[in-house]
This record gives C-alpha cells, structure tokens and sequence, in this order.
C-alpha cells in the first residue's frame, strides 16, 4: 500500500486488523475487501451495484439497470446479516452516492455500535445512482486504481500531452473547458452523441421510481418486518414525497411499504398547486414530444445550468482528479487549478486570482465546493456551488504585506475581492478544515472528507464491461464498474419530471406512454424525518395525516407529540451552521462528545440512527454479495 492515499491506507489497515481478530486469520476476502471501505470507516464497506431496472421504450437491455452504491457493515464479510433497516436513498441534483458517502457510513457505523435484540444491529444505506452512470466510461480510472497511478487516466481520456498546453502552467492541468480538451491531446475517448442515446427521453421519474421498487424487493421482508426507508436529499426529497404519493401496480401507494419518510434539505413538500390542470398536462406532454423527437437534449452538457462542470467531458475530467485524489499526498501541491475558473462574474481581477494561486489538494478540494472559502475576502465562489455546497473550512489566504489595497477596486471593502498581485507566487497555499478538529468553528464540514468522497471506488462490484454498437458514435466498450463522482449523462427527462411533478399535490397523467398517478395528499400514517435550512420555530408538516413527524432545523428540533413520544431529541440541535450539502457529509469525529449540530457531531445522523431503529420492526434478508455476482474489479 506504499503508493496509495495516506488516509486510505490507515483505513486499510486498520480494516485489515479489525478483520484478523474477528475471522482469526486475515482471510484473502478481507484483504480484497480493504479497497472497498471508506475512508474513516473501516467498519463501513462499499459495493457498487446494478440489478435489472425499469423497462422504458427503446432503452436497449444492456443500460436499463438500477445502479445503486450499498454500504454495509465490513465486520459481517461475505454474509451480510439481516438488516434493522435499510435506508434507500436518492441523491440531490447533479448530485451521485458520492455525497451521501460519509452520513450513510456513519449510521451504518453508529447501527453496529448498538444491540437490537441482544446481537448488534445492522442498517444498510443503498445510494442511487443516476442513470446516465450506466453509459458511463470508467476503464480509464479502474486502470488507474488498478496501477495505482492516475496518470493512466489522463492518458486514456485526454493523453498526457494536455498538461504542457498551459506555458504559464507548465506539467499542470489546463484551466480550460473539459470540452475544448477531449480530444486535443490525441486521446481516443469522446463521449456519446445526443443521437446516440436517444432512449433518455424515456428516463423520467417513474423509471426511477420503477427502479427504486426493484431495489426494495432485494430486502426480504416477511409477516410483521417493516424495515426500508425512503430518503432524499435536496432534489431527492422531491421524489421521496413523489414515490410516497405514486399508486403501484397492486393499488398501494408507494408510502404503504416503506417504514418512514426522511427528507434532507430538501422535498417535504405536497406542492403549491391542488391538481395538475389538463393544460399543466398539455405542456408537460409536449416537452417530452420534444425530447423523444430530438428537437431538445436529452442529457445536459455544459449549455445547461452547470454549465461546463456537467456532462460527460466534465466527468472524464472528474475522473482524472478523483483518481489523483485516491493516491496523492493532501498537502502536496495539485496540479488542478480550482473548479469552474472563468465562470463566475463576480470580478476580472478575482478570476486572476483563481488562475494564479497554487493550491494543495486538500485546499482544491475544498475550493471546489466550500460556499465562502475566503470569508472577509469576497466571495470568489462558482454562484451555483455557494447554493448547492457545503462549509468546509478556509482557504489559508493573506495578502502580501504591503498590498492590502491592491483588491479589486471595483468591489471595495468590505469585503475586496482579492487580486493576483496579492498572492505570493511561491507558495502552495493550504486549507484551514472546519469540522470537529479543524481551526474554523463556523464550519461543520472537513475538506479532506470531501476530497476522500470524490476518490472513493469501492473495487467490489458486479458490473461488467458491455460493447454496444451506437448510431453515431458506432461499437463501444462501456465499463461503468468504477464508480465515478460525477453525472456523466444527466437525463432531462428527469430534471424536468421533477420540477414538474413538485408543483402538485396530485398528478394523474395516462397517455403518450406516460402514466402517472401521484397522490401526496394521501400520505398517512408513517413516520417522516425532516432535516432542513428553514427558520422556523415550529415544524412545517405539509402531509396533514402524519402524526410522526420531527423536524430539524435553524432553530433547533420540533416534534409532534407521537414523534417525541418515541424518539424524544434534546430541543436545542440544530443545523445553524449547515449549508446545502452538509446536511449529507459534515464530520462526526467528535460524536459523543459535543451537541450535534456542532462541529464534529452530525446533526442528521446523531438523531436519525435513533429515529429508525425506533421505527423499524423485525429483521429483513438481504442479498449476499455472491448471489449479487459481486467480484473485484481492479
């Protein structure tokens, strides 16, 4: 393990010991299983997975898989244990099971921690993956992961030629579009064509919803065991109420088989509007005409609201950095400059800035996605990423004595965006984490957790490479087996889907091969979880039949009578210092020892680990790894 990750490799090996003293010898299983825990969590492994999905008109059988990230405890090997519960989750916009990494590992570690009818309790969490994974090209970063040597990626989606293109960043990545360099250094990959995936117009919320149902048939159930929940986070809150609502082939509503309802950020909403109204229908039907005909994208790209941080070049270059991440040192200089250079508005001389500093990895990391990484400075983040990201820590900044008045003049004080002329052009500058054990108390998250979840691959999967033949871009080999940490084909109809279907309380659509029928107004009796940004000093409640109902927020944490009956929280937590995506990845060094919602102490999951053993009933079967066709694949 001499060349891999250093906090990887503590993870490793303290995985490999703890599966010593548990099977008595460090069985060839266990010491596959080491690529595959998380970082942190040597207790907690990862399989990334696909079953046979939803059907849709035209997707070819090859791609029309349900795609899931399941994390489990490492301590029970090739044969997991009945679960208390599984948690079955969506991820957010733009968002994959990269960003529910580190709270599904912490309650999977936290379940395992504590007896449930005398043995320890076991909690899954099964994280979604976007659709357009299933076309992605991962060979490039598992031949690196396999090498142990990123610059096998770079070869095979760009060629190492691209990092002398920039003379002013000489053996560095270009900071340029990801577009303007696929297929500038000579490389053969190039991504799919918009003809070539035509069959995306179909992948809409009920294809999701149809493979979320086949995810949950994997739990075996029986008699009285209730044990899957349903969570979202952001956008994914949306298509837990939408699911919870959606009528089923048997005549049951989606939220009759689940065990509770859990909405980060996000989603617990019934919608503004009664019913959608025949013309509603009319223009939702025509969108999707258009998408089906090819008059409108049916994945978005850089034209769409990410811009060139989206699509399929944007995700080959995700991979290249990912695959640095697993193996570089945190603190050594980075040869990626920070994320969406050029793309924000806020000052010429910012912008500079971003394309003159020399940053270690764990400071590129997170400059990509903190929401103020300079604060006093002038905020110099992508506008999008201070919405949808996360309080990681600071940027370890300070201008050159003697050119604090050399800021953007245009953004005087307070704050002034700084300037080039203020960076010191010899030195790499770090990152100041926030978390339970960094030097920012204002912030809950921790850089390297967010660089260690963009690395993170489990190698265990049973996903295999498929050739296909398509219309424009002729036969190729698809090996999405390596779980990558970005969208490669964002699908349209599912963005558009659920913007559309949140306006509503009910939707009933039966024509154009579209049939819907959603009732949020229906949801009764479960259990729902909320954690959110809101202000409010009570809970906002939007399903009038839920008597179970706890809410953390701002202000601290609200709770019907029943809710409190059961799982009674301490009032004062809550999530002041959470931005959008801390809600799915803060730290928890410091669990037990500080107040969640504080730094180091998960909000989220410091309550939810009790609020669902509470409300699960018996022990369901899950899958073995072996009847899954699980293997390693780097």
């Amino acid at each position: 393990m001499r060349n891999i990750h250093p906090q990887l490799r503590r993870s490793c090996t303290l995985a490999l010991v703890a599966a010593s003293l548990l099977a008595g010898v460090a069985s060839a299983e266990s010491v596959a299983n080491s690529k595959s825990l998380v970082p942190e969590y040597a207790d907690v492994i990862g399989e990334y997975l696909q079953i046979p999905g939803q059907p849709t008109a035209g997707t070819p059988t090859e791609f029309s898989a349900a795609s899931f990230l399941r994390l489990r405890s490492a301590a029970d090997g090739a044969a997991p244990k009945p679960a208390n519960a599984v948690i079955v989750a969506m991820p957010g916009f733009a968002s994959t099971p990269a960003h529910w990494l580190y709270l599904a590992s912490q309650l999977v570690h936290k379940a395992s921690e504590r007896t449930c009818d005398g043995s320890p309790c076991r909690l899954e969490v099964w994280v979604v993956q976007r659709r357009g994974a299933n076309l992605a090209e991962t060979q490039g970063g598992r031949q690196a992961r396999a090498k142990r040597d990123p610059a096998l990626a770079v070869d095979y989606y760009f060629s190492r030629s691209v990092l002398s293109m920039d003379s002013k960043r000489p053996g560095k990545w270009p900071l340029l579009p990801p577009t303007d360099l696929i297929g500038a250094g000579g490389a053969k990959f190039r991504p799919l064509q918009q003809d070539d995936v035509g069959f995306m117009s179909e992948w809409g919320f009920d294809a999701y919803a149809g493979d979320v149902d086949r995810m949950i048939k994997l739990v075996k159930q029986s008699g009285k065991t209730k044990a899957v929940f349903l969570a979202g986070h952001s956008q994914g809150g949306g298509f837990v109420a939408n699911y919870a609502g959606r009528l089923q082939d048997d005549g049951k509503r989606g939220y009759e088989k689940l065990a509770g309802l859990i909405f980060l950020d996000g989603g617990p909403s019934a919608g503004n509007a009664d019913a959608a109204t025949p013309e509603n229908v009319k223009e939702y039907i025509e969108r999707v005409g258009k998408l089906r005909s090819g008059e409108a994208k049916v994945y978005s790209d850089e034209a769409g609201a990410l811009g060139d941080l989206a699509g399929p070049s944007a995700a080959a270059a995700a991979v290249v950095t990912n695959a640095h991440y697993a193996f570089a040192d945190p603190d050594s200089e980075s040869i990626f400059g920070p994320r969406g250079v050029r793309r924000t508005s806020v000052s010429p001389a910012g912008d500079e800035f971003l394309t003159s500093i020399r940053l270690t990895y764990r400071a590129r990391a997170g400059l990509s996605f903190d929401t103020d990484p300079l604060p006093g400075h002038g905020n110099l983040q992508v506008p999008i990423l201070t919405r949808l990201g996360e309080g990681l820590g600071n940027l370890d900044f300070m201008p050159r004595a003697g050119t604090e008045d050399q800021c953007d003049a245009t953004k005087p004080a307070p704050p002034c965006v700084p300037s080039a002329a203020q960076l010191d052009p010899d030195k790499v500058y770090g990152w100041i984490e926030g978390g339970g054990k960094g030097g920012v108390d204002t912030k809950a998250g921790r850089a390297l957790l967010w660089m260690n979840s963009q690395a993170y691959a489990p190698a265990r999967s049973n996903i295999k490479p498929i050739t296909f033949k398509f219309a424009k871009s002729g036969e190729k080999t698809i090996d999405a087996s390596n779980m990558v940490a970005s969208n490669w084909y964002p699908s349209e109809r599912y963005d558009g889907d659920m913007q559309f279907l949140g306006r509503f309380k009910t939707i009933k659509i039966a024509e154009q091969g579209v049939n819907l029928d959603i009732d949020k107004t229906a949801i009764a009796k479960i259990p729902a979880y909320v954690a959110r940004q809101s202000t409010s000093t009570t809970f906002g409640n939007p399903f009038p039949q839920v008597m179970d109902f706890t809410e953390v927020n701002k202000t601290g944490t609200h709770q019907t009578e029943a809710a409190a009956a059961l799982t009674p929280f301490d009032k004062n937590i809550n999530s002041a210092l959470y931005f959008h995506t801390d809600y799915v990845s803060v730290d928890d060094s410091l669990a037990g020892q500080v107040t969640p919602g504080k730094p180091g102490s998960s909000a989220v999951a410091n309550t939810l680990i009790e609020w669902v053993l509470k409300r699960s009933v018996g022990r369901a079967k899950v899958p073995t790894p072996k009847s899954l066709g699980v293997m390693e694949t780097y």
